[in-house]
C-alpha cells in the first residue's frame, strides 16, 4: 500500500531535493554589451533593482548540509552594468554564530559582500532556512485552504461541482508560497524558534519582525556598531496633564447641541451612496463629539469601531512623529547627513542628503517602498550604491524612500528593530493595539482612535496625557517651512510628514488662504492618504478629524468636501 505524503511534505522535499535550476549564462567569457549610451542615473538605477536568489528552484528551504548557491537573478544585466558578480558570502546562524556552510536545522543567514558599479562597499542579507533530518513532525501540519466565503451564492454551477478541485490547487499554491519564496523560509524559521504564547501573536511578535531582528543584530556585529547603540529613553513624565481624548457634552465640545447628529447624518448618507465603509472620529477641546462606524444600510456585517485600515502615506506623517524622538534627545541631528549614522556613507558628500531633506522631499530620491522598504535588512546600502548621482535640494520630489531610510537610522542609533521602536516609544505609551507598520512611509494600518490620538498629539505640540514626548522647539522643527530649492516644485512649504491643509469655503477662489475663506484656520496641519484616510487638525480651534476606510469609494471628493463643510457649520461661535 503506498504512504500518501501530505501536501507541505512533498513540498519541502521538493525544495530539499535541490531541483536543477534554470539554465544561467554565468560565463565570465561573455563580453557584456556596450552601457555607454544609457545615462549613468539610469545605470545606478538599474543596478539598484537588481536581486540576488538561490540558483535552485525552491533553495530557500534546504536539506541539511546543503550549500545554497546565491546568484543574481539577471546576472548579464549586473555584467552590463560592470556590478561584482564575484561577491563573498558568509553564513551565520540564529546565535550569529559563523559557519563555513549551513550545518544544522534552522534560519540561516547568507551576508553578502562586493563592491558595487560606483565603488561603493556591496552589502545585501537573505535569510534561507534549513529543514530538520526528521521532517514527520512538520509533516502533521494540515494547509489545506478553505475560503469561507466560496462558492458565493452567485458562483456557476461548474465552480460549485469543483470546489474540491480549486481547494486542493489552493492548497498546492501555499506550499509552493512557503518553499519557492524567501518569505517562506522567514516563517519557517519564526515558527520554529518561537515558544506558546497562550494567546494570538501579535505584529511585533511575527516571523517577519523576528527575521527584522536577527538581520539588524548581524548587520551591528558585522560594522562594529553593536556596543555603540545609545538607548531612546522613555516620554518624559508631564506635571500637568495635556489634553487627553474623553467623552464630553457638546458645551464642553465648543460644537452646537445637535453637531453628532448632524455629522452622523452626512457620514450615514455618504456610506448608503458609495457602499465603502469607515469609521469617523471628531473632537474639539479633547472632547470626542463622535466616534461611530458606518456602513451601508443594507450591509450584512458590521463595521466594528477598532476597524483597522491601511493609511497608506499617513504613514510618512506617524514615522515623522516617532524620528522626532531622537532629535529631541540629541541622538540624530535633523541636519545631518546620512553619514552621520550610516558608517559606508561618505563623509562631506553633497550626493548625500540630510535627515530633513528625506523628511520633506526634497533628499534628490525617489519611489514608495522600493527596494523592501525598512524591512530590508541593507536597504542604505541600496541608496549608497546609487548615491554619486544623487542631487539633493535640487527639486521637491513626493517620496517614500527617505522616510524609510529614516526608519534604518532609527534601528542603527538605538539597537532595536524599527517594528519595536514604534510599538515601544509611540504605540504602547498611547495605548495603541496591535499596528501593523509594513514599512516606514506607506504600510501603516491604524484605527481612527489610533489617528485620534495621534491627532491630539500634534495639537498638543508632543505630549498626551502624563507624558511628554518632545519639546514645544522640537515639535515646532516638524511644522511646514519655506522650501529652497533649485527647481521650484507644486509646493512652497513643506513639513516633516505634515502640510498645510487648506479647506477652503465654497465659491472661494482655489488659491485663497485668507481665514476668512477657510473652514478652518490657516495652520490646519495633516497629511493626505491614498486609500481615503483623513487625519486632519486644527491646532488654533483645538479640532481633530480622523477616518479610516480600505478605499476611497465613489465620488469621495464630493463627499469629503460635505463632511468637511458639515463639522466646520457644528463648530460654536466663540
Amino acid at each position: 500500500m503506498k504512504r500518501l505524503l501530505h501536501p507541505l511534505t512533498i513540498c519541502l522535499l521538493f525544495a530539499a531535493g535541490n531541483l536543477p535550476a534554470a539554465a544561467i549564462a554565468e560565463d565570465p567569457t561573455v563580453p557584456a554589451e556596450s552601457i555607454s549610451h544609457v545615462p549613468l542615473p539610469e545605470q545606478r538605477q538599474r543596478f539598484q533593482n537588481q536581486e540576488l536568489m538561490p540558483a535552485n528552484l525552491g533553495g530557500w528551504i534546504v536539506s541539511p548540509d546543503a550549500v545554497p548557491r546565491i546568484i543574481w537573478r539577471d546576472v548579464d544585466e549586473v555584467r552590463r552594468l560592470r556590478g561584482d558578480v564575484n561577491f563573498s558570502v558568509r553564513w551565520f546562524d540564529a546565535t550569529l554564530t559563523e559557519f563555513p556552510q549551513p550545518q544544522h536545522p534552522g534560519r540561516w543567514m547568507a551576508s553578502i559582500s562586493g563592491t558595487a558599479p560606483n565603488g561603493t562597499p556591496l552589502r545585501r542579507a537573505l535569510t534561507f532556512f534549513v529543514i530538520p533530518r526528521d521532517i514527520g513532525a512538520a509533516s502533521s501540519i494540515d494547509l489545506t485552504i478553505a475560503l469561507p466565503n466560496f462558492p458565493g451564492a452567485n458562483t456557476p454551477a461548474p465552480w460549485r461541482e469543483r470546489e474540491g478541485e480549486i481547494t486542493r490547487l489552493l492548497t498546492g499554491l501555499v506550499g509552493q508560497a512557503l518553499t519557492q519564496s524567501q518569505q517562506g523560509a522567514i516563517l519557517l524559521a519564526g515558527l520554529t524558534e518561537s515558544e506558546p504564547l497562550g494567546r494570538a501573536a501579535r505584529y511585533v511578535e511575527s516571523a517577519s519582525v523576528m527575521n527584522d531582528e536577527h538581520h539588524l543584530a548581524l548587520k551591528l556585529k558585522q560594522l562594529g556598531l553593536h556596543d555603540k547603540v545609545r538607548p531612546l529613553r522613555a516620554p518624559r513624565p508631564l506635571e500637568n496633564p495635556a489634553v487627553t481624548l474623553t467623552a464630553g457634552t457638546a458645551e464642553q465640545a465648543g460644537v452646537v447641541p445637535d453637531a453628532k447628529a448632524r455629522i452622523d447624518a452626512l457620514c450615514q448618507a455618504w456610506a448608503d451612496d458609495t457602499g465603502e465603509p469607515f469609521v469617523t472620529l471628531v473632537a474639539r477641546r479633547g472632547v470626542i463629539v463622535t466616534h461611530r462606524a458606518f456602513q451601508n444600510a443594507d450591509s450584512q456585517t458590521p463595521v466594528p469601531l477598532d476597524y483597522r485600515c491601511w493609511v497608506a502615506s499617513l504613514t510618512k506623517t506617524v514615522t515623522a512623529l516617532m524620528f522626532s524622538q531622537f532629535v529631541d534627545q540629541g541622538l540624530i541631528d535633523l541636519d545631518a547627513p546620512l553619514s552621520a549614522v550610516f558608517p559606508d556613507f561618505p563623509q562631506n558628500d553633497p550626493h548625500v542628503p540630510t535627515f530633513r531633506q528625506c523628511l520633506n522631499h526634497t533628499s534628490g530620491l525617489t519611489g514608495h517602498g522600493d527596494f523592501g522598504g525598512m524591512k530590508n535588512p541593507h536597504l542604505e546600502n541600496v541608496v549608497l550604491n546609487g548615491i554619486d548621482v544623487n542631487e539633493p535640494n535640487s527639486r521637491y520630489a513626493y517620496c517614500g524612500l527617505g522616510f524609510e531610510l529614516t526608519a534604518k537610522a532609527m534601528e542603527i542609533v538605538c539597537g532595536k528593530n524599527a517594528a519595536r521602536i514604534y510599538e515601544d516609544h509611540l504605540f504602547r505609551p498611547l495605548g495603541f493595539g496591535d499596528v501593523v507598520m509594513g514599512n516606514a512611509s506607506s504600510d501603516g494600518e491604524f484605527t481612527a482612535m489610533e489617528l485620534g490620538i495621534l491627532g491630539q498629539w500634534v495639537a498638543n505640540q508632543g505630549r498626551y496625557g502624563s507624558l511628554e514626548f518632545i519639546s514645544s522647539e522640537t515639535f515646532a522643527s516638524l511644522l511646514p517651512q519655506p522650501l529652497r530649492v533649485v527647481e521650484s516644485g507644486p509646493t512652497a512649504e513643506e513639513g516633516l510628514g505634515l502640510h498645510w491643509v487648506r479647506h477652503r469655503r465654497p465659491g472661494d477662489g482655489a488659491g485663497s488662504e485668507r481665514a476668512g475663506e477657510l473652514l478652518f484656520g490657516p495652520r490646519t496641519l495633516g497629511h493626505g492618504s491614498f486609500s481615503g484616510c483623513v487625519f486632519v487638525v486644527d491646532p488654533d480651534q483645538a479640532l481633530v478629524i480622523t477616518q479610516v476606510r480600505r478605499s476611497t469609494g465613489p465620488r469621495h471628493a464630493e463627499w469629503s468636501r460635505k463632511f468637511m463643510q458639515t463639522i466646520a457649520d457644528c463648530i460654536s461661535a466663540e
